[in-house]
């Protein structure tokens, strides 16, 4: 039994378990910029974004009362993001995604869920807003769900109707953990809830309903900080702070967890993502939970803040296969770590994925071959602080927040945020829907 320890910088060592591979990060030497910006859609703390066709809808997070909140609805039938209309609902986070004609947005901040009246009964209250989109020029907030712990992240599953909810108590591990599954497609207005607790050693099934366990393993995660999906296998993925939860979700009311990912070289497990043809999954860390992240790139290509790469054509028994991150360091400069991506396939075959890094730009690579990553391209601007990033429909776009240490000193920062549009040099769509349809990102 071999164990491969990494001793990387100030003293922080980092193990990974047993019987891990020797692995190294592979990355290339030269530091790419095949990416153009074809479109922008200023505006300041954008989030994440989700695709439905023609349309995005773009998040805006209340990181400062000075300035507007909520969702933004873009025309993105052209490279130039064309904006239609705002749903100014104050959420801290804002996270949106698609049910039909309706866009979910998170709450995770009572104090500031105090914008809209959604349905007359959601102020202060944590949870899910639903704003029905179906004309974006006139967003209109109808319903809310409030959900334990609140809603950090939000997943549509597919065309179910049903939305899982990532949220934890960080404050407190030991607090209830588990998943919410908000059914919008039964009532957009008062949406039903049903909580399903994990079974670890906290579990009280008296109080709810227990998730059922064939791992063989007992989670540890305090909930899902993200959950990416697989629809064409029935697999979801729980990035769980601690651990990487994979579950089946055939009956998508009842998922079960059939394995569990533990990697020690993994500080926060903060997403994760599967590969067009779902054999890889991508499992990012958001380094020191983006808290210390100015040491997020203090080493050329050291796992901290790094994307992960498994082998899941097994779900049941994931293997590891390698990491990536980025080999330009800028020691205590930029906001650095991985945030969110997306996977997708150009004509060639290649396997690609598209990660945000915050202030460190956004990041293109090749991982056909898993072991050994490749950077393809990178943009890196002054002032921009990507929060995700993804491919849709032959473009790649990703979702800024301008600092506010920048915003205070300058406010002609407040431009770098919001959507941009790239083109990448030699891409051309396979024709196959990348991981964000997968997940239910986009439509």
């Amino acid at each position: 039994m071999t164990r491969l320890a990494a001793t990387l910088f100030a003293g922080v060592s980092l193990v990974l378990g047993p019987a891990a591979p020797a692995i190294a990060s592979h990355n290339s030497d030269v530091h790419t910029d095949n990416l153009s910006v074809v479109g922008r859609d200023g505006f300041p703390f954008g989030t994440d974004l989700a695709f439905k066709g023609k349309l995005v809808a773009a998040g805006a997070g209340d990181w400062d009362g000075s300035y507007p909140t909520g969702v933004y609805f873009d025309d993105v039938s052209k490279p130039e993001p064309k904006r239609l209309g705002f749903a100014n609902c104050d959420g801290w986070h804002s996270d949106p995604d698609w049910v039909g004609q309706y866009v979910v947005q998170s709450h995770d901040d009572g104090a500031a869920n105090d914008t809209c009246d959604w349905n007359g009964e959601s102020a202060g209250k944590e949870g899910v807003g639903v704003i029905d989109a179906s004309n974006p020029r006139r967003p209109e907030p109808v319903g809310f769900a409030e959900t334990i712990h609140g809603a950090h992240n939000l997943t549509t599953v597919g065309n179910t109707g049903l939305v899982y909810v990532s949220s934890y108590n960080l404050t407190n591990p030991a607090d209830v953990d588990g998943v919410s599954i908000v059914d919008v497609g039964a009532d957009p207005v008062n949406p039903p809830v049903e909580f399903l607790e994990f079974p670890d050693l906290d579990a009280d099934p008296t109080q709810y309903d227990e998730m059922e366990n064939r791992s063989g393993d007992l989670p540890d995660s305090m909930g899902c900080h993200d959950i990416g999906l697989d629809l064409a296998r029935d697999l979801a993925y729980c990035a769980g702070i601690t651990e990487t939860m994979v579950w089946d979700i055939s009956d998508p009311r009842a998922p079960a967890i059939i394995s569990i990912i533990r990697n020690p070289g993994v500080n926060i497990h903060h997403g994760a993502r599967p590969s067009v043809d779902g054999d890889i999954l991508i499992v990012n860390d958001e380094w020191l939970g983006a808290a210390g992240a100015g040491s997020g790139c203090a080493v050329p290509s050291a796992p901290t803040g790094a994307l992960w790469f498994y082998d899941v054509s097994d779900p049941t028994s994931p293997q590891l296969q390698g990491f990536w991150s980025p080999p330009t360091p800028e020691p205590l400069e930029d906001f650095c770590t991985s945030h969110f991506y997306d996977t997708f396939e150009d004509s060639d075959g290649r396997e690609l994925v598209v990660s945000s890094w915050y202030e460190h730009g956004i990041y293109v690579l090749d991982f056909s071959d898993p072991t050994s990553p490749q950077e393809v391209a990178n943009y890196d601007p002054e002032g921009a602080n990507f929060w995700g990033a993804y491919e849709h429909r032959g473009y790649l776009y990703a979702n800024s927040f301008a600092p506010a240490t920048l915003l205070a000193s300058d406010p002609a920062f407040e431009d770098q945020g919001g959507i941009w549009t790239f083109r990448l040099e030699g891409y051309s769509p396979s024709g196959k829907p990348g991981s964000g349809a997968e997940r239910g990102k986009r439509g």
